[in-house]
């Protein structure tokens, strides 16, 4: 059986009221993939990982490993009491074929939430630190805290700020926006790995380390 427990990895601060989650490997002048409207503000950031046991072959034991599941951006303690999927500005539901989800496409493992109104500033921080190594770049940093977030970026005119993550590889990664019953957003979610096949529980909870 496993557990999740959500780990704290900061905050993200959106002025301009609307959220972006993307990969950040876009063209010039394309934009975030996903817009979330939400109140300017400062908002937590945190992931989800499990720990589970099961079955290595070719060691013939059961072990244990821990592994990220998704991350998070905490609009609101109020419980969602409903979810739904993300879609793009050029996404039509309506055409989907079965099982088919809509989400952002990354070529480079990395998803990020950032304030869509800051987009072009931060995404050329992103590129002068990541892509082009500058030394001592300011508005950019590493973050060095063994969490699935990598680089915190943040603009000084609008004072928006970006947060990357990493996925599990290339590909679309489906985003799901949690609302109350009010139909207020509560926390957008971006799903990095499904969950791990189980083995049937034995000795009880697993603990959940992360």
């Amino acid at each position: 059986m496993t557990v999740v427990q959500p780990r704290r990895a900061g905050t993200l601060r959106i002025p301009s009221g609307l959220l972006a989650v993307s990969g950040p490997d876009t063209g010039p002048g394309d934009g975030p993939h996903i817009t979330v409207p939400v109140p300017p503000g400062e908002y937590v950031l945190d992931e989800a990982r499990v720990r589970y046991s099961y079955h290595c072959e070719w060691r013939n034991a059961e072990v244990s490993t821990t592994q990220p599941t998704a991350v998070r951006l905490l609009v609101s303690d109020t419980p969602a009491a409903t979810w739904e999927m993300a879609v793009g500005s050029g996404d039509d539901p309506r055409l989907f074929i079965e099982r088919q989800t809509a989400g952002f496409v990354t070529d480079g493992a990395t998803g990020c939430f950032a304030d869509a109104g800051a987009w072009e500033p931060l995404i050329a921080l992103f590129e002068r630190g990541l892509v082009r190594g500058e030394p001592d770049l300011d508005g950019y940093e590493d973050i060095d805290d063994d969490s699935m977030f990598m680089q915190r970026i943040w603009d000084g005119v609008s004072g928006g700020e970006f947060v990357s993550f990493a996925t599990t590889g290339d590909g679309i990664y489906p985003v799901w926006v949690g609302r109350c019953e009010a139909g207020e957003v509560t926390g957008v979610v971006v799903v990095v790995e499904g969950m791990p096949e189980l083995l049937p529980e034995r000795d009880g909870l697993l603990d959940a380390g992360v």
